[in-house]
């Protein structure tokens, strides 16, 4: 486990990006970071979050695993991906009414394309996040840390999760057993022991989150919906007992942690086979019995492979603005009595802004040659710095807007 007696990092600003699984936004974070000890202390002063341009959105998640897509498309995303990357931080930088040379760096967690966790099948896990940080970097002129999770695959880990050191240097309690429970496309925990505990974190995907609810609207709505808004489809559905069993029993939910997993495994060939297996079940009671997975998944992770059920459960994430999602997962986590399920906002973290901040907190680590990887949480071998850092050249460029690519 990385152990940090001091977090020597550089105070001052910096910031995160990020676009999970759902391609739904990219979400920046202009954070002040202030190291003081073995404390660190993590401000959004201003979250963004901008949407993708349509065409663009379109042309992403028709190239996403388990797609096969010719590689001049990818290449020719990677740039456009980075492109609009860059002209997010302007706008921030714009909103914020900041100038870049304040910025001490960018960490940029990229958009996934490909996710594959190492297997008994496949010794060697691999992953490709597009949106080159060297294209960042140059068209902002500020130093930008990318391509995280490589690093950590290298030496045996899943690459994935990477956020549990950033949430145990902010949210570790003195006293209480927390875990964070993000709910993105796809839902990961991290168990956070007392301080001083002598157990160690645990972090990992539990399953799906909003991901598969996302594609049975999608495709039973034939792409005029994108997502289940405040989960109301589901809310006038009712769980399809046949589909939920079929779902639970997809061997994943057996596998003991760490593990990872993403779109390959939960994504829109998933919910094509649920659909052309249970033909006559409406879109209403699909979103109802993923919904009901999600909340089932999460509790049943914890009642499997955590060492006791936590005090207190804090939420983040899309899905943790969707109130049925949080009312069912409420009630599944009282059965483990845990009574305390919050948003993360209440903790003065702006819900949005969480995994942007945390991408921020990462560069900040990597540029002080600071491990940003948990290896008992990822699987891997040792602790490593994480990501390639990418140094502007100079010059004066035009800073791009992000509305130009759209």
């Amino acid at each position: 486990m990385t152990k940090l007696k001091s977090i020597p990092i550089r105070n001052g600003l910096y910031i995160g990006l990020m676009s999970g699984t759902s391609v739904d936004g990219i979400d920046a974070a202009l954070v002040r970071l202030r190291s003081t000890g073995d404390a660190l202390k993590a401000s959004v002063l201003v979250h963004h979050q901008q949407a993708w341009p349509r065409e663009l959105r379109k042309r992403l998640l028709a190239v996403m695993a388990p797609a096969k897509t010719a590689t001049a498309e990818i290449c020719e995303l990677d740039m456009l991906t980075a492109r609009e990357f860059a002209g997010t931080v302007n706008n921030i930088l714009q909103k914020a009414g900041v100038d870049k040379s304040k910025i001490i760096a960018i960490g940029s967690h990229g958009q996934t394309i490909c996710h594959l966790p190492p297997t008994s099948q496949r010794r060697s896990g691999s992953t490709l996040q597009i949106g080159d940080n060297t294209v960042i970097a140059a068209l902002t002129q500020i130093c930008t840390v990318g391509n995280f999770r490589p690093a950590d695959m290298a030496v045996g880990g899943q690459g994935a999760p990477l956020v549990p050191l950033i949430d145990k240097l902010l949210l570790t309690h003195s006293k209480r057993t927390r875990c964070i429970q993000n709910l993105g496309g796809i839902a990961n925990v991290t168990y956070l022991p007392p301080r001083g505990a002598t157990q160690e974190i645990m972090a990992f995907d539990t399953g799906p989150a909003n991901m598969l609810m996302d594609a049975f609207v999608k495709l039973s709505t034939g792409g005029k919906m994108a997502f289940d808004k405040d989960g109301r489809l589901a809310a006038a559905g009712r769980v399809h007992r046949p589909l939920m069993h079929k779902l639970e029993a997809m061997p994943y939910f057996d596998l003991a942690p760490p593990k990872s997993t993403g779109r390959e495994l939960f994504g829109e060939p998933l919910a094509r086979s649920m659909m052309k297996q249970f033909r006559k079940v409406s879109c209403p009671d699909l979103l109802a019995t993923a919904l009901e997975l999600t909340a089932w998944s999460i509790t049943e992770s914890y009642r499997r492979y955590l060492p006791q059920a936590p005090q207190e459960v804090i939420l983040c994430g899309g899905g943790a603005e969707n109130p049925v999602l949080v009312e069912r997962l409420r009630t599944y986590l009282t059965v483990l009595q845990c009574y305390q399920v919050r948003n993360i906002s209440e903790y003065g973290i702006i819900n949005p802004a969480k995994e942007a901040l945390s991408f921020a907190v990462l560069a900040a680590l990597t540029l002080q040659r600071i491990p940003g990887n948990i290896p008992c949480a990822t699987g891997a071998q040792c602790p490593v710095i994480l990501g390639s850092v990418a140094t502007p050249g100079p010059g004066r460029i035009k800073p791009p807007t992000a509305a130009i690519f759209s």
